[in-house]
């Protein structure tokens, strides 16, 4: 016969099951995934989202990714690299990569309103080019001229909402996943380029903590992960951070030469703002 459980045994019982209970209750109040509830919720923390992320006038985040590239033989070969950002609005933007895990990748960004100059480390190039003068302008020219979006756009554009769903994304909540002991909901949307994941926490900031991208009109395929740490919305920020000044012993190539030998196949363009990745590791 099991003997009887002491006080703080017993304590220690109850609350394990009345935490249980709790998230049965929790998760049982929860949309099914494709209903207008469902819609309904994810659109909910979307906008919760963007009005967090769109109030800033300054913020850093780093995120740690992972992209399946598809080799010419159709074998996926995942690519290992950190991303660090610095935005500014309406019109600074620095972000450096640096590749992890066998990936050469050393490469950074800087936007001051007037040009955007790109690094490549690993060859010691720099280009240039003249830009318009607020983030959402230079991000949507950059794709446009370059085939060149900004992965992370998305989350940098001043309506990080609309810029997630546009006018044709269909989707909403799907359920409840917990990352690095954070809970989030799990959102799920999809358009003619891209199937999107988005992993927002439950309590807390509502700040992206994972965004995973399918990449639907690229052969294979690819899934590209990023996962968003170190999130800072009080960041202090100057000019010289988005300023570039050229390293000595570097080359000066053109804008689509840069883009051309980091990766960029064009394959996927034209496309919206985060259906490709642009500068470092792309899909195939």
């Amino acid at each position: 016969m099991r003997p009887w459980l002491g006080w703080p045994a017993r304590r220690l019982l109850f609350s394990s099951v009345a935490m249980v209970a709790l998230v049965a209750t929790a998760c049982s109040r929860d949309p099914r995934p494709g209903t207008p509830e469902a819609a309904a919720e994810g659109e909910r923390y979307m906008r919760q989202m963007s009005d967090t992320l769109a109030t800033d006038r300054a913020l850093s985040f780093t995120t740690t990714e992972i992209l399946e590239g598809v080799e010419p033989t159709r074998e996926k070969r995942p690519l290992h690299f950190s991303r660090r950002v610095i935005v500014r609005r309406p019109n600074g933007l620095l972000f450096e990569l640096h590749g992890s895990g066998g990936t050469e990748l050393e490469v950074a960004a800087y936007y001051d309103g007037e040009t955007l100059s790109l690094r490549g480390d690993v060859g010691k190039v720099w280009a240039q080019t003249d830009v318009p003068g607020t983030l959402d302008e230079m991000l949507d020219d950059v794709a446009r001229r370059f085939s060149l979006p900004v992965p992370v756009a998305d989350v940098i554009y001043s309506s990080p909402y609309d810029a997630f769903l546009g006018g044709n994304a269909r989707g909403g909540f799907v359920g409840r996943e917990t990352i690095d002991g954070v809970e989030c909901v799990e959102l799920a949307y999809d358009d003619a380029f891209v199937e999107i994941r988005l992993w927002i926490p439950t309590s807390g900031q509502a700040l992206p903590r994972r965004l995973e991208i399918a990449y639907k009109q690229v052969p294979g395929k690819p899934i590209s992960q990023m996962t968003f740490t170190s999130w800072n919305l009080d960041i202090e920020v100057d000019d010289g951070m988005f300023t570039f000044q050229p390293p000595q012993d570097y080359s000066r190539i053109a804008v689509e030469e840069f883009v051309a030998g980091h990766g960029s196949s064009g394959a996927a363009a034209p496309a919206p703002p985060g259906a490709v990745d642009p500068i470092g590791p792309v899909p195939q």
